[in-house]
């Protein structure tokens, strides 16, 4: 799966995740199906609960990243 197709996924539901601003959402990349968590873990202890053996991508809600590694120059 590549950047393109894990945005698509997001773009699928973003408009069901109205009022979840900040929060993380952990999408099934195989179902679509997706779990809301306060955090990464969270998010995804939901989703592991239902699938597993799946792998899921993370967003948070309402920005562009969730998270930068690396040297930053601001």
């Amino acid at each position: 799966m590549g950047a393109k197709d894990a945005e698509t996924l997001y773009l699928q539901i973003k408009n069901k995740l109205k009022g979840q601003e900040g929060k993380i959402v952990a999408i099934d990349i195989t179902s679509g199906d997706y779990f809301v968590g306060d955090n990464t873990l969270d998010a995804y202890e939901k989703a592991q609960k239902k699938y597993p053996t799946h792998e899921f991508l993370f967003k948070r809600v309402g920005f562009k990243t969730t998270y930068v590694v690396g040297n930053m120059k601001l």
